[in-house]
């Protein structure tokens, strides 16, 4: 798999606002059995890395003349703007399982509205463990050749070859449903047929 280089400064200033007016973005380092390290990480570097090589790509963080394989663990959104606050990086190891959250994705939403059915969340993440280097993006569950109502289970889905899911396999991932037509539509239908039918009778009682 292709590995992303971030570089890193260690965080001198402590006024996190005045970092991101200059386009700076505050952020920490963990190790196991470390001390967390405070950093700094251009943000337009940041963006660019993860646009380019996912969510949970590795990263080759350079830091001085110091150099790790880690992660992103977490990034901060500001509630209001949607922009990046702070981002917490994970210093990893090739040898060692990890524990992440992954969002599911669902392919194939055109073909089953088609047949007049719709997916229904019941989850929106699933945790899996494995390799650093063999953690997808997300988790996609393909609908498009579902034809009938039913439950996809966690025992349904099919995981890239390294990773297992955690939980129970009987939990309702995704719920198939048969779409419901709207309230409106509904309506004009009726209206519709109303119409026609005291046409239909004005005729009758012309001809009588």
């Amino acid at each position: 798999m292709s590995v992303g280089v971030l570089n890193v400064e260690k965080r001198l200033k402590t006024n996190n606002k005045q970092l991101r007016r200059e386009g700076y973005l505050p952020g920490s380092i963990s190790s196991k059995g470390k001390d967390s390290v405070s950093v700094t990480i251009k943000a337009d570097e940041l963006r660019k890395g993860l646009s380019t090589y996912g969510r949970n790509a590795l990263f080759k963080i350079t830091l001085s003349d110091k150099e790790i394989t880690g992660m992103v663990k977490d990034i901060q959104l500001s509630p209001v703007k949607g922009t990046m606050l702070h981002v917490d990086f994970q210093e990893v190891s090739l040898t060692e399982e990890i524990k992440v959250v992954l969002s599911i994705a669902l392919k194939g939403m055109d073909a089953l509205e088609f047949k007049g059915l719709m997916a229904l969340r019941q989850l929106d993440t699933i945790t899996v463990k494995g390799l650093p280097q063999n953690i997808p993006d997300d988790i996609s569950i393909d609908v498009s050749n579902i034809d009938k109502v039913e439950n996809i289970c966690l025992k349904d889905v099919k995981f890239p070859e390294g990773i297992v899911p955690e939980g129970d396999p009987e939990h309702v991932l995704i719920s198939i449903v048969e779409s419901k037509r709207t309230s409106v539509e509904e309506e004009e239908e009726t209206a519709e047929e109303t119409d026609v039918e005291v046409e239909v009778i004005g005729e009758q009682q012309d001809i009588e």
